[in-house]
């Protein structure tokens, strides 16, 4: 496992953080050695590590298992929640309970896994990312108003997947999956969002525009930091959104020409759309080819 990720960072310039090292290594631990390379729901390929390669180049962020597939998917959530609070982040109790109650009563696919991000010499922000069952309903009424105004507006259709819980930078982050839509369909939600430039920005900077994101799945997150204002951010497959140029990511994120790519295999191409200025910023999961 740690092998494999330093190959990975090095394949794209990164140098692996100490604490990322460390959850590779607990890893590598695992009872279920024969799978624990190739069993995460996390990656395409199974691989339970990504890396993210952005646009800005000056943070380094990253997503992990937080134990092997030896543990159960009930018992991720207070794991991840455990090493925000040892690392003096922890997470809200009020939405730690709320998810809590929300993963007891519904059918977990994979529970929580953990991020993280670094700058320079800034100690590590850490991030939970937990599971929204698909057989249970979501209370939105612990969500800050302005998170629920804008996620009233999201496709009919939509539903919530996922909950992202970032406490040292004050972030909270509504994951939607979305049925499969025409962009138009996402003005009004980007409008709720201050955000109604969003469409025109996105037409500009795609190849062929925005009717490269028709007919494919999407996904969506809205997000608030301390300042509470939201921002959209739209994932597509980076297999989907390129089907038969995948050297076309290139466009969009221009440092990925510069990386060989021989052991990376992309994953989810993020779009974010700030509701400040009319940049569009790039970001793409990075993770292991399968063996």
């Amino acid at each position: 496992m740690t092998r494999e990720l330093d190959a990975l960072a090095r394949e794209v310039a990164w140098q692996v953080p100490d604490d990322l090292a460390a959850a590779a290594a607990r890893l590598e631990q695992s009872g279920w050695p024969e799978v624990v390379d190739r069993w995460s729901r996390l990656t395409p390929t199974g691989f339970p590590i990504e890396l993210t390669v952005a646009s800005t180049g000056t943070v380094g962020r990253w997503t992990t298992e937080v134990a092997g597939p030896e543990i159960v998917d009930g018992r991720r959530l207070a794991m991840v929640a455990a090493h925000l609070a040892d690392a003096g982040q922890p997470v809200a109790r009020p939405l730690l309970e709320q998810l809590r109650g929300l993963q007891a009563h519904g059918t977990l696919r994979y529970g929580a896994w953990l991020g993280g991000r670094s700058s320079g010499n800034e100690s590590a922000s850490y991030k939970l990312y937990a599971e929204v069952p698909r057989n249970v309903a979501f209370d939105d009424a612990l969500l800050p108003p302005c998170l629920r105004t804008v996620a009233a507006r999201a496709p009919r259709g939509s539903r919530v997947s996922m909950i992202g819980s970032e406490p040292a930078r004050g972030r909270l982050e509504l994951y939607c999956r979305l049925p499969t839509v025409d962009p138009e369909d996402l003005r009004p939600m980007l409008r709720a969002a201050g955000c109604a430039h969003g469409l025109e920005a996105l037409d500009a900077s795609l190849p062929d525009g925005t009717r490269r994101l028709s007919g494919r799945r999407l996904g969506l997150s809205v997000a608030i930091g301390r300042d509470l204002v939201p921002e959209i951010t739209l994932f597509v497959s980076a297999r989907s959104l390129f089907p038969g140029s995948p050297g076309m990511l290139a466009t969009l994120l221009p440092v990925l020409a510069t990386f060989p790519l021989r052991v990376a295999r992309p994953t989810l191409v993020a779009i974010r759309l700030p509701a400040s200025s009319s940049a569009i910023a790039f970001a793409v999961g990075i993770t292991t080819r399968p063996r």
